[in-house]
């Protein structure tokens, strides 16, 4: 035994051993020799075993071998050189870990192992592996090898949350021919890509589709997104007046309403980026007057294709705006402060001592520059600044959410957008309706509101819907979604990031589907 090394000499106490051609038991020994095997550590020590394996005769005259040596069973595999249990060890670590990482730990445990031997080892398993089970249900979506280049289809049975298998892409073809290969699939969850349903279409022509209920009401919302966004403009000139008739312009001001003088300096960069972004869009809708190609107007203004053609549907540029008032430490003194000041108390550190007995837990200085900004606009009538529009998807939401908690400003504003643009109202009812369906928050028909969506903005929307009618049905009626099938790739993700995006598609797949730790 060396410090942390521990030798153990062994041997097998059977008398006897089968022929592994001809199966005859022979007793008679012909030679032995030494096997030397790595095991289980011990005590914080590496184990090596020195067994003295037996070579027998075949006393079968009609067998062609002469000489075979004694099976070590399931302790040893035959020319291996470490037992079965410490292999099993290793390819548990190597599915887990993979090959640096895997080759850390083992060292740690006492049984060290090369990075690129686990890794062979993931192979080799893969390769021997009998074929998974067919699925009864399955689940289809896609998983980005490289984002916006490179994509995958990982298939998932639904009723195990197993992954099946790892397809190098997501055309429709590929997917049509592994299903062929595994027939017997009855139902097929999916997201709403047209490959995936051609391909099912091909592969198992008798398999219900089923439309992933969070794609349908994501791809809604994606639809009614465009048609609020037609309506910003109306937006901000009615949220503006609403403004104006809480509060006219002259009006002094809450305290807690003014800007901080810290924000002058973003505030004005931002309006001055948002005069540019209005320049380059009246510029990309004269050139698309003409007849200019997106590409071509977006080399000329100095923007991105995928940004002019969101402005020229929306009818106007993105805008990014951001709160000019907000509360702060001081708005809570703010009213008593204000009373200070008019009485003729303009010292910041009495101020400060006065709040701080009330309570305030600032500093000096904020007190200071509240003060000194008081001065700097004593006497002078500020704007009322107009509340933030909520913009895109947050108005959207607004639109689309029923909430007990809105303010009356709210509420006025929401009244009188639906009022001053019947189409909008039209398409949020539509859209209400939708959502409540595909929630199953009600019992309506799917045929009645696609005939009332061809109305609305949302036709083209609604002309997707009937192009995957079947599904979308299937979608109401049947429990399977595709969430698992995100779980999964979650994990897929995380395995191949532990590899630092290094490892082959081939390594991959082994890892996703034989991991014993999954």
């Amino acid at each position: 035994m060396v410090a942390d090394h521990l030798w153990v000499e062994t041997k097998s106490r059977c008398h006897g051993a089968a022929c592994p051609d001809c199966g005859t038991v022979s007793h008679r020994r012909h030679s032995h020799y030494v096997r030397k095997l790595s095991d289980m550590p011990a005590h914080g020590r590496r184990v090596s075993l020195s067994m003295t394996v037996r070579r027998f005769r075949c006393t079968d005259k009609g067998c062609q071998r002469r000489t075979f040596v004694e099976p070590l069973g399931e302790f040893a595999a035959p020319y291996a050189r470490q037992t079965c249990r410490l292999a099993n060890l290793h390819t548990y670590v190597a599915h887990a870990l993979g090959g640096s990482a895997g080759a850390r730990m083992a060292a740690r445990l006492c049984c060290p192992i090369s990075a690129d031997t686990l890794i062979r080892r993931i192979v080799r398993m893969a390769a021997v592996a009998g074929r998974p089970e067919t699925p009864r249900v399955l689940g289809v979506d896609d998983w980005a090898w490289r984002r916006g280049r490179h994509y995958g289809t990982i298939l998932v049975d639904l009723e195990r949350n197993r992954v099946v298998d790892l397809l190098a892409d997501r055309q429709g073809d590929t997917l049509a021919a592994w299903l062929r290969d595994h027939p017997g699939i009855e139902i097929v969850a999916r997201d709403r890509a047209g490959a995936y349903a051609d391909g099912i279409r091909q592969g198992a022509p008798a398999a219900i589709q089923v439309a992933d209920r969070w794609h349908l009401i994501r791809n809604l919302h994606d639809a009614f997104l465009t048609v609020v966004d037609r309506h910003a403009v109306l937006a901000r000139r009615i949220m503006a007046d609403i403004t104006n008739e809480v509060s006219p312009v002259g009006q002094p001001v809450d305290a807690g309403m003014v800007s901080d003088p810290g924000e002058t300096g973003p505030v004005a960069s931002s309006q001055a980026r948002q005069g540019q972004r209005e320049e380059q869009y009246r510029q990309a809708a004269a050139m698309r007057a003409k007849g200019q190609t997106i590409s071509r107007i977006a080399q000329t203004i100095g923007a991105e294709r995928k940004t002019v053609r969101r402005w020229l549907r929306q009818g106007h540029p993105s805008t990014w705006q951001r709160r000019i008032f907000r509360p702060g430490i001081m708005t809570p003194y703010a009213t008593f402060l204000d009373r200070r000041l008019k009485e003729g108390c303009h010292n910041a550190a009495r101020l400060h001592r006065e709040i701080t007995a009330m309570g305030f837990s600032g500093r000096y200085g904020s007190v200071r520059d509240w003060v000194l900004s008081r001065r700097s606009t004593a006497g002078a009538s500020h704007p009322v600044p107009i509340k933030p529009v909520p913009m895109g998807r947050n108005l959207a939401r607004m639109l689309t959410t029923e909430t007990s908690n809105r303010s009356d400003m709210d509420v006025l504003f929401i009244q009188r957008l639906m009022t001053a643009a019947p189409v909008l109202a039209q398409a949020t009812v539509w859209v209400r309706d939708m959502q409540d369906l595909f929630t199953r928050k009600s019992q309506a028909s799917l045929e009645t509101l696609l005939e009332a969506g061809e109305r609305t903005p949302l036709s083209r929307f609604v002309t997707g819907l009937r192009r995957d009618l079947s599904a979308v049905q299937a979608a109401l009626h049947h429990p399977w979604t595709t969430s698992p099938v995100e779980g999964q790739i979650s994990r897929l993700k995380m395995i191949k990031r532990t590899m630092f995006g290094r490892a082959g598609f081939k390594l991959l797949r082994a890892r996703v589907m034989h991991a014993k730790c999954g």
